[in-house]
């Protein structure tokens, strides 16, 4: 059984938060900046900068909907504006299908619940902040038909790195990691025999990606020899940057001789939604 600690704070769900300075009335800016302010919606499916209210913020690679787990789940703004110049917040949600009125999420709270009624919405945030005056973010969500408090964001499943070779796909042993309010620690390391053998060509480059289709923003690996002191351990590591990847080669981490090899991945997930180490055996031959 793995051992598993709450390390990571639930966002609470504070409807009565109000702004450190809010005006219902907008300030007409000074001068004209070179850019809107940035701002990002938090939730269970991380931390994702807004868009165009036309092109609404996705997931990548595929720019699916980003998942908010629960209905009336608890979404938190943020925005690089300094507390004192964030002037007001409206956020407002309405079906991607326009069959219903918009809703409003937010008044002035940058902790709100997000919608309650399932289906693909667009979430968009009305900031007036000096000097920018007023600009709009704005975000695709699906909404699950799933309720639950805040008790059941911590059974949010991680996804699993999945190993790809010229033999086939295989899961990765998981071990310790984050993953949205939820860390986990394993405490120990499955002895190599209790993995299955994934066999591989001696020289081939292996990649991983994730079982729900998500993005990685990097990952970092090592190969060890199981039974062979005097092959050298490989070390290798990627990073991915702004654009984060749904499919990363392992460079530096093929089997360079023959026999069995122990392959441990730590993948890093985008949108800051955490990490897993995973763990693989190969047979190179």
């Amino acid at each position: 059984m793995r051992s598993c600690q709450r390390t990571l704070t639930i966002l609470l769900l504070s409807l009565a938060l109000p702004l450190g300075a809010t005006a219902t009335a907008a300030v007409e800016p000074s001068s004209t900046p070179d850019r809107a302010p940035q701002v990002w919606l938090n939730g269970a499916f991380g931390r994702v900068l807004g868009a165009d209210p036309g092109t609404p913020a996705a997931a990548p690679p595929d720019g699916k909907p980003l998942d908010t787990w629960l209905r009336s789940a608890p979404l938190t703004l943020e925005t690089d504006v300094a507390p004192e110049d964030l002037l007001s917040v409206e956020v407002t949600s309405r079906p991607l299908d326009g069959a219903d009125k918009e809703e409003q999420l937010s008044d002035g709270a940058t902790m709100f619940p997000g919608p309650d009624t399932p289906g693909v919405v667009i979430v968009t945030a009305a900031i007036t902040a000096d000097p920018y005056g007023i600009s709009r973010h704005a975000w695709l969500l699906e909404i699950p038909d799933r309720s639950g408090g805040e008790e059941a964001l911590f059974d949010i499943p991680g996804p699993v790195a999945m190993l790809n070779s010229a033999s086939g796909v295989v899961a990765g042993e998981p071990g310790n990691g984050c993953y949205a309010y939820l860390c986990v620690d394993v405490g120990y390391e499955p002895p190599p025999s209790t993995l299955s053998a994934v066999p591989v060509n001696v020289g081939e480059v292996l990649s991983v990606t994730l079982s729900d289709g998500s993005a990685m923003s990097g990952w970092t690996g090592s190969l060890v020899p199981i039974g062979d002191s005097r092959a050298e351990t490989l070390q290798a590591d990627d990073a991915f940057g702004a654009e984060p990847q749904g499919s990363a080669p392992l460079v530096g981490l093929a089997p360079p001789t023959a026999g069995e090899w122990l392959l441990q991945v730590r993948t890093d997930f985008d949108r800051e939604r955490g990490w897993q180490s995973f763990l693989y055996r190969l047979v190179a031959e």
